[in-house]
């Protein structure tokens, strides 16, 4: 019998579907902090996948990330009505992602206050001459 490694976190489900179907699934639960983490974890691999998908299965992949949000969300002990204050916050600040403004880079003074900030995140924002 062939033996495939999953190594990432499944809808609750899928052990229940495969056990039915014959499969021997090796499985465990995780703890909160290790079920966090997956679940960030499955929001990016789910994020890649609608690059990839078809218009057909697009939507279907959004809903991946969705319910990866909104477990992270109740893992979390949030409600949707803070998550909501929150995005809001930040749109009414800083505007939202609808119009794919993309910085290639920024050149800055060395006295402005974003430096201090860009220069500690450098695995993010790594300085170029």
């Amino acid at each position: 019998m062939p033996k495939f490694k999953f190594n990432k976190l499944v809808r609750d489900k899928i052990v229940e579907h495969q056990l039915a179907s014959g499969a021997k699934p090796r499985y465990h639960q995780l703890d909160d902090r290790r079920h966090k983490a997956a679940l960030v974890n499955k929001i990016i691999e789910e994020a890649r996948e609608i690059l990839l998908a078809s218009q057909a299965d697009v939507a279907g992949e959004i809903a991946d990330v969705q319910q990866a949000i909104d477990d992270l969300t109740a893992k979390f002990g949030l409600s949707n009505a803070t998550i909501t204050k929150a995005k809001k916050a930040k749109n009414d600040k800083n505007g939202s992602f609808k119009n794919g403004i993309f910085i290639d880079d920024v050149e800055v003074a060395e006295t402005d206050e974003w430096v201090a900030y860009y220069r500690k995140n450098a695995d993010r924002y790594p300085e170029v001459d």
